[in-house]
Formats: structure tokens, C-alpha cells, sequence
């Protein structure tokens, strides 16, 4: 660990990690692969960016987005549980999970076991969100 008058620098492995955290939107997290600004090393003239066509697949997409984002600031929060805008960012971003995957299910099929009916096992109704087609033939 070394401090420059600024940032405080952590050192493991020969790879510095500087504490003062950049985080990057939602969207731009999910398509480089990484919510922090000065953690991620761009890959040559990439440009990442994935195309939905159908409101499922934009709430698909939403929920892909948003868990990704809630995982990668857990990872960073394992080790930094004082950061207060981290962990800001990553109720908020749990909160839109939690309203994403609701709007999916309540418009298409549960996703998981416990979303399930009361009144009925539904749960394998409707094709499956990966399918193009009818899941029941599967």
C-alpha cells in the first residue's frame, strides 16, 4: 500500500488498485465488462454495445444489465464494506433488478421457482426466455 498526497494505492500480485473509485453507468458497465471506470482496459476499436428488437428482450437485456452490475459492485464491496457510494449505487441497482424482474414476470413467466403462482404451477408456461419458439415439444 503506498499513498501519492491524493489516493491511497493498494498493491497484490504487481497489479495497483487505486481506491478512488469511477464508477461507469449501468449500460456501459454491463457492455465492457466492468463497472469501473479505472479498472477497465479497453480491447483495441471495440465497440460494445448489444441491440434489442422486443420489449421482452429489452427487459431480458435490463435484467442481465442490472445483475451484472449488482455482482460486480458485491465483488468490490466484499473488501471495501466502508465505501458508501458504492454501496449506494448497488441498493439502487438491486432496487431496479427487483423492479425489472417484477414488470418481466407479471408480462411474460416467472423466472425462478419462487416466482411461481399460488394458484398454479406456472412456472414452465410460455416459451422459456432463451427459446425463439414453443418450449413445450423440449
Amino acid at each position: 500500500m503506498f499513498f501519492d498526497g491524493d489516493n491511497i494505492y493498494f498493491e497484490y500480485n504487481n497489479v495497483n488498485y487505486d481506491r478512488n473509485v469511477s464508477l461507469q453507468n449501468d449500460e456501459d458497465g454491463f457492455n465492457k465488462g466492468n463497472m469501473f471506470k479505472n479498472l477497465y482496459s479497453k480491447y483495441k476499436n471495440h465497440v460494445y454495445k448489444l441491440k434489442v428488437n422486443t420489449k421482452k428482450d429489452d427487459l431480458l437485456y435490463k435484467l442481465q444489465m442490472y445483475t451484472f452490475a449488482l455482482k460486480d459492485l458485491g465483488l468490490y464491496l466484499d473488501i471495501h464494506k466502508e465505501d458508501k457510494e458504492v454501496f449506494n449505487r448497488f441498493i439502487d441497482t438491486k432496487r431496479k433488478l427487483q423492479s425489472v424482474k417484477e414488470k418481466y414476470e407479471k408480462e411474460y413467466t416467472p423466472l425462478c421457482l419462487e416466482s411461481t403462482s399460488d394458484n398454479n404451477y406456472n412456472y414452465t408456461n410460455g416459451p422459456w426466455p432463451w427459446d425463439k419458439g414453443d418450449n413445450q415439444n423440449v
